[in-house]
């Protein structure tokens, strides 16, 4: 990818990050950019982070919906983690069978 600021990159327009979006042009490089580092951002994430689907069954829904809300942490993800780490928790006070 070219990262110069000549008028060759971002679709030929002059624009780069971080200058002002004036023309249509600009607009049309900016737009492009922005898809780009969008989509390099979700690949360096996906590379980062192991995704996991799971579907739980209609109890694990309740407990995780139940503990599922709009504060910051209550996202579907961090309540799995916590549930995890609660459950991991609990086994290693338990004593050995």
């Amino acid at each position: 990818m070219n990262t110069t600021n000549d008028d060759t990159s971002h679709g030929g327009s002059g624009w780069a990050p971080g200058k002002r979006v004036i023309t249509d042009s600009d607009h049309a490089a900016w737009i492009a950019w922005r898809i780009t580092s969008k989509r390099d951002a979700q690949r360096a994430r996906r590379a980062r982070y192991n995704r996991i689907d799971y579907y739980p069954d209609d109890h694990a829904a309740t407990v995780i919906y139940g503990m599922h809300g709009r504060r910051s942490g209550d996202d579907l993800s961090s309540v799995i983690n916590r549930i995890v780490a609660e459950w991991t928790e609990m086994l290693e006070t338990l004593p050995p069978e």
